[in-house]
């Protein structure tokens, strides 16, 4: 049985280059602003882990669920460019992420796995999905996963996706340092500018979709 490395090679550099661990870190220190350390940590080990699940879930059975709901990949790319396209003007406005501040590091007698929990509810939309599980990334992983032809490489293809959210969690515990070094300033201004990219990157889902669905535009 042979493994498929081009393969996975690929699906780990496309997936890699969609979930972008940098462009998350202006968001993900609006979505974890008033939290200590260990707060910020369990809070970011808490949203890692449900999107890996989400993406590994497609990557599983994503081709045979779309096909079981009748649902093409090209109406999935349409659906998915929506919700971005609503979530980059969000970004763009600087409204992407809104925060009950009371959900943050209050006192040392409230309970912290209650915090972090309360926390996770706030930001998991749009933190862990669209942005980190988003249409990209699901897409991807669901075209990989149908292109497997053996288990091993499925384990394989599986083990990229942990070690690319890998990357990003480790990513987010240093986005503090960060924050000190820039500036606020310059983290607003970064967010504005993703939410402008996010805004392109949603009309190109929602183009190639159509394109799909309706050939005839391409002539």
């Amino acid at each position: 049985m042979d493994i498929d490395w081009n393969l996975i090679a690929n699906f780990g550099i496309a997936l890699l280059a969609i979930v972008n661990p940098v462009e998350k870190i202006p968001l993900w220190i609006r979505a974890s602003d008033g939290g200590k350390q260990r707060f910020q940590w369990l809070l970011a080990g808490l949203i890692i882990i449900s999107c890996a699940g989400i993406l590994l879930v497609f990557l599983w059975f994503g081709h045979t669920l779309l096909n079981k709901l009748q649902i093409s990949l090209a109406s999935f790319k349409i659906g998915g460019g929506l919700v971005l396209l609503h979530f980059g003007f969000s970004m763009l406005k600087g409204t992407a992420v809104e925060l009950d501040h009371d959900a943050g590091d209050t006192t040392a007698a409230d309970n912290l796995k209650r915090r972090v929990l309360r926390r996770y509810q706030q930001i998991f939309i749009p933190i862990g999905v669209p942005v980190i599980a988003g249409p990209g990334a699901i897409t991807t992983v669901i075209i990989y996963g149908y292109q497997s032809r053996d288990w091993l490489t499925d384990l394989f293809l599986s083990l990229t996706v942990i070690g690319v959210l890998g990357l990003l969690y480790l990513i987010l515990l240093i986005s503090p340092l960060i924050r000190r070094f820039v500036g606020e300033l310059t983290l607003d201004l970064t967010t504005r500018v993703f939410g402008l990219i996010l805004i392109a990157i949603s009309v190109q889902f929602m183009v190639d979709g159509l394109t799909t669905v309706f050939p005839g535009w391409v002539n």
